[in-house]
C-alpha cells in the first residue's frame, strides 16, 4: 500500500539546531555560508570570538554576511577576552580579516549593542526544543566561559564540532611565524589553550577535527582539488551569499597553485557537521598542553584524561567535494 504524503516515510527529518562560534577567517565564511544554505541546518545564533578578526570588525562583518544571506534575524553574540590572554594571530592576518573581505559584503545598519556571547550560547541552548550542536571554528573562549558558567549545559548539547589541534602532523605556528618555537600546535588551540582544555574536558560529546584531517600533511585530508574548485566557482551561484563562498575559494586557490589540494580548514568541519560519515574517526582520551610556550595548545593522547572524544584523522575527499557541489546544484534548482 503506498504511503500518504504525510506518513512518517515521507516526512522531512528535523533540522539540526546549531550555534556557530567563529573568528571570521576566510575559511569560516566558507563554512558559515555552507551551513546557512544547508536545508538540514537551522542556525540559531552566531557568536564572534577573539581570533583572526578582532571582535568589533568581526561583528560588523558577521551582520553583513547574515543580511546578504537573508538571515539578519539570527542573533549575534559579542565574544569575550581570551582566557589565556597570551597568543595573538599575526597582526597582518588580523587586519586582512577585519577589512579585506568586507568589500564582498553589502553595507547595512548594524546593531548598536550585541549580547554577550557566552550568555547568548547558554540562552539559545536552553531555549532550543532539541539538543543543540555547537560548531567551533575559532579559539574556544566563548564556549569555555559558557560551560564554566553552567556545567549542566552539556546535558542539552548534542555535540560540539571543533576545528583545532594536531596529532600526527606538524603544527603550523613555527611555519607561519619562524621566530616562534612552537612546532606542535594549531592556531585555535594555541591562541587560547586554557579554553581548549576546558571544552575538551567538559564531558560534552566532542568531535575534534584537527590539522590531520584538514591540512596538506594529512594522509587523506578533507580538502578541495583544484578541479573541484573550478567546477564549484563556474557553476551558477544559487544565491548572492554563495557568491561570497565561490569568490573566496577562487582567491585562495590562486595562492595555493603549487599545492596538490587546496585546504579550506573550517569548510571541512561544516561538511562533517551535516555528514559525520565523510570523516574517519577514532575515539581517544585527549589533553591540551598549557605550557611551556613552545608546546602551548598541543593536543596529545592521554589515558588519564577524564573523557573520551572522537577525533577525525581524514576522510573521503571526493564525497566532501560532492557535498558542496550538490548543495549548490540543489539550491539552484530550488531557486
Amino acid at each position: 500500500m503506498p504511503h500518504s504524503v504525510n506518513s512518517p516515510a515521507h516526512q522531512t527529518p528535523p533540522q539540526k539546531n546549531i550555534i556557530i562560534d567563529t573568528d571570521l577567517s576566510f575559511d569560516d565564511y566558507v563554512a558559515i555560508v555552507y551551513l546557512l544554505e544547508h536545508p538540514d541546518v537551522n542556525v540559531r545564533a552566531i557568536t564572534v570570538a577573539d581570533g583572526v578578526a578582532h571582535i568589533q570588525p568581526g561583528l560588523e562583518n558577521c551582520a553583513r554576511l547574515l543580511a546578504l544571506a537573508g538571515q539578519a534575524n539570527v542573533p549575534i553574540g559579542k565574544g569575550a577576552s581570551l582566557l589565556s590572554n597570551q597568543n595573538d594571530f599575526p597582526p597582518f592576518w588580523r587586519f586582512l580579516m577585519d577589512y579585506a573581505i568586507r568589500i564582498l559584503l553589502p553595507k547595512r545598519r548594524t546593531p548598536a549593542h550585541y549580547q554577550d556571547a557566552p550568555n547568548l550560547i547558554r540562552e539559545q541552548i536552553l531555549a532550543s526544543p532539541t539538543p543543540v550542536t555547537l560548531v567551533a571554528l575559532a579559539p574556544l573562549t566563548n564556549l569555555a566561559l559558557a560551560l564554566q558558567s553552567d556545567p549542566t549545559l552539556v546535558n542539552q548539547i548534542e555535540a560540539i564540532y571543533i576545528s583545532g589541534g594536531a596529532f600526527t602532523v606538524p603544527g603550523v605556528i613555527h611555519t607561519d611565524i619562524p621566530s616562534n618555537p612552537n612546532t606542535v600546535s594549531e592556531w585555535n588551540f594555541y591562541t587560547d589553550p586554557l579554553a581548549a582544555k576546558v571544552v575538551i574536558e567538559s564531558g560534552a560529546q566532542i568531535f575534534l577535527v584537527p590539522l590531520d584531517a584538514t591540512h596538506l600533511q594529512g594522509s587523506s585530508p578533507l580538502a578541495f582539488s583544484h578541479s573541484a574548485i573550478q567546477t564549484l566557482t563556474k557553476a551558477p551561484a544559487p544565491s548572492h551569499v554563495w557568491r561570497v563562498l565561490t569568490r573566496l575559494l577562487r582567491s585562495w586557490q590562486s595562492k595555493m597553485k603549487r599545492a596538490s589540494v587546496v585546504p579550506v580548514w573550517d569548510a571541512a568541519v561544516a561538511a562533517l557537521v551535516t555528514n559525520p560519515n565523510l570523516g574517519s574517526w577514532r575515539e581517544l582520551k585527549v589533553s591540551v598542553a598549557l605550557e611551556p610556550q613552545a608546546k602551548a595548545g598541543q593536543t596529545y593522547e592521554d589515558p588519564n584524561a577524564p573523557h573520551s572524544i572522537r577525533v577525525c584523522f581524514g576522510g573521503d575527499r571526493a564525497a566532501f567535494e560532492a557535498a558542496f557541489l550538490e548543495l549548490a546544484k540543489n539550491n539552484q534548482r530550488a531557486n
